[in-house]
């Protein structure tokens, strides 16, 4: 498993590209090319969020962050697995994330702000399936901590949109319960780079 501690989520990807590429298990797999276990932990989730380097526009990571919160501008989202959090957190019976902060508003230490995406009725042989698994919530010392869980993280396609996301969600569940945000943790069982994209991470990695 590799360990990602740093100051903000910019270094925190930065620093996930190249440990994953000179760290990470290489593999037998055709698609991919390098595989590990990551745990990802940020300080200050508010500064520094985007690099210039990342695989995707800062316009659609920002677009794709803003469809999480407001479920607006659908037709510009390209991210088909943000549109099933977007779903199964806010737009299904429960509202999870509602359900949430009603929660801790009443018992701000409370342990069970948790909500939870897999079906696995319908997503173990769906046609795509989600890569978040459980967001988990904890106010500490005034602050709101965020825990991300993901069965899978395409490093260096993927990963930088799904911290901003998050942390945007984070942001959100944050004021509505008039705290400031607090830690961000990510942890990613399969962090894994595409082997499709091997020459674009190649020319980032010497960039760092």
């Amino acid at each position: 498993m590799l360990t990602i501690k740093t100051a903000t989520i910019s270094q925190a990807w930065r620093k996930a590209m190249k440990d994953l590429y000179n760290n990470g298990r290489a593999t037998e797999n055709d698609e991919i090319f390098r595989d590990e276990a990551m745990i990802i932990e940020v300080e200050d989730a508010i500064q520094d969020l985007f690099d210039i380097r990342f695989g995707m526009p800062k316009g659609q990571v920002d677009t794709i962050s803003h469809y999480l919160l407001t479920g607006e501008h659908a037709d510009q989202v390209t991210h088909d697995w943000t549109k099933i959090y977007r779903k199964r957190l806010f737009d299904s019976e429960p509202n999870q994330i509602q359900n949430v902060i009603e929660y801790l508003r009443e018992k701000p230490n409370g342990k069970r702000a948790q909500a939870s995406i897999w079906k696995q009725e319908v997503d173990i042989h769906g046609s795509i399936a989600p890569c978040l698994q459980i967001l988990w919530f904890q106010i500490i010392d005034g602050k709101l901590d965020i825990h991300v869980h993901m069965r899978a993280s395409d490093c260096y396609g993927k990963l930088l949109m799904n911290m901003n996301e998050f942390v945007a969600l984070q942001r959100y569940v944050a004021g509505e319960l008039s705290v400031e945000p607090g830690k961000y943790t990510h942890f990613i069982d399969t962090c894994h780079f595409n082997t499709a994209d091997r020459e674009k991470i190649e020319g980032v990695i010497k960039t760092l």
